[in-house]
């Protein structure tokens, strides 16, 4: 049993000095814990600060380049309406909302009166595709081009088969 007693008070000796060595070590995860929380708040204030000057600065920014935008915009769409290719495109536009509304404007006229508004013809409006429209255009001219330079070669074909030498 004396020997028992001499490892417990060995345990107790041992359990003290444990909690005095670990006491430090508590206290100082303590303070570094501490100190990481105060290090992030002050970041997280400093990028507060940070970014509410730069949004000040870009936002001027961004007013200035749109505001700088403005003149140059309007000076291109002046010059590309003097164009006459412009202005016939935007004419050729012009038609197919004008078909649009018109067949809109019979619809509505043919459900207000109790006629069938399915016998005015369905007109759609497709979106402003300049260079669609320019190579649909190229296209068909190419083709008349080429349908031309066809009949030319049949019909020299036709001319020397029905021909005398």
């Amino acid at each position: 049993m004396a020997n028992i007693e001499t490892l417990a008070a060995k345990v107790a000796k041992l359990r003290a000095a444990a909690e005095k060595s670990t006491s430090p070590l508590a206290a100082a995860e303590a303070e570094l814990a501490a100190a990481q929380e105060a290090e992030t708040a002050r970041q997280e204030e400093r990028s507060k600060e940070y970014d509410a000057r730069v949004f000040d600065q870009r936002h001027q920014a961004a007013e200035t380049a749109h505001r700088s935008a403005t003149e140059p915009r309007a000076r291109f769409q002046q010059l590309i309406a003097e164009q006459p290719w412009f202005q016939a495109w935007a004419d050729m536009r012009a038609a197919r909302y004008r078909a649009w509304d018109v067949a809109v404007e019979a619809q509505n006229a043919a459900v207000n009166a109790g006629e069938d508004y399915n016998a005015v013809p369905n007109v759609t409006v497709g979106e402003a595709d300049l260079i669609g429209d320019l190579t649909r255009l190229a296209d068909e001219r190419a083709r008349e081009i080429a349908t031309t330079e066809a009949d030319q070669r049949r019909g020299e074909r036709d001319v020397f088969i029905t021909g005398t030498d």
